[in-house]
């Protein structure tokens, strides 16, 4: 199976041995009803060498206990009575997702990381701080600074893709309204915790294709003029021993 490491961002294949997962049933037994709780929980261990980290998820939902043909209880939940138990899915380690480049900022990674974990307790405050992570890249990258993110975002309309840029406007405004209550107080819009991985995978996206991007360009500059130094200093040196002198007898 591939699978990309929360760690260190690596795609990898995954062999059975990199895996483990379980899942356990409890039972009130006081209830006539039997309300139940499953819990299920998977480890996964990176299979890189230069990772080899442990990822662990616990789920936990409430329900009714399924019993089977013989009415015995099978340790399954009913579907149709099954919901999440508080936050349903919970991500113990690693906590923040992929880190982001030592390329960005060290003010932008924290609100990164902040966002990545308070995304389950706080979606809106989640989406709130990937809007200013996304400001800190803006002004950091393309060096603009305005009054507003809106009119940061139309400074640079012209230099990004289409869709990057509708991409980017999008996040502005899931992170407006973490950030603002709407004017018309019987008007709600939540943010999800689904949603705020959406967000968290476009500041990724920004970092590996401004960040990552530049610095690639760069070494590769970098090594072709090392390059062409070299060979300038070799050919001087060969120029210079074709003209000394002969040597005495």
């Amino acid at each position: 199976m591939s699978w990309i490491c929360p760690h260190c961002g690596t795609t990898v294949t995954l062999q059975t041995s990199d895996t483990s997962d379980g899942s356990g049933t409890s039972i009130i037994n006081t209830a006539t009803d039997e309300q139940a709780i499953k819990i299920l929980w998977s480890a996964i261990k990176c299979p890189s060498k230069s990772c080899g980290k442990f990822v662990l998820e616990v789920s936990a939902y409430f329900g009714i206990a399924e019993r089977n043909i013989n009415n015995i209880r099978n340790g399954r939940l009913k579907v149709d009575k099954a919901r999440p138990v508080g936050l349903g899915n919970v991500r113990f380690e690693p906590r923040v997702g992929a880190p982001l480049s030592n390329h960005v900022p060290q003010v932008v990674k924290q609100d990164y990381e902040e966002a990545c974990l308070i995304k389950d307790l706080s979606p809106k405050a989640s989406a709130t701080l990937c809007r200013r992570a996304l400001q800190g890249m803006i002004r950091d990258y393309w060096q603009v600074i305005k009054p507003t993110l809106h009119e940061e975002l139309d400074s640079i309309k012209a230099r990004c893709d289409h869709d990057l840029f509708a991409a980017m406007m999008g996040l502005k405004g899931v992170g407006n309204i973490g950030a603002h209550p709407e004017k018309d107080i019987n008007l709600i819009v939540d943010v999800e915790e689904g949603e705020v991985e959406t967000l968290l995978e476009l500041l990724r996206i920004l970092d590996k294709e401004w960040y990552v991007a530049r610095a690639s360009r760069s070494s590769s500059l970098a090594a072709v003029k090392s390059l062409a130094d070299n060979k300038a200093a070799a050919k001087a040196v060969m120029v210079a021993a074709s003209h000394a002198p002969p040597s005495a007898p």
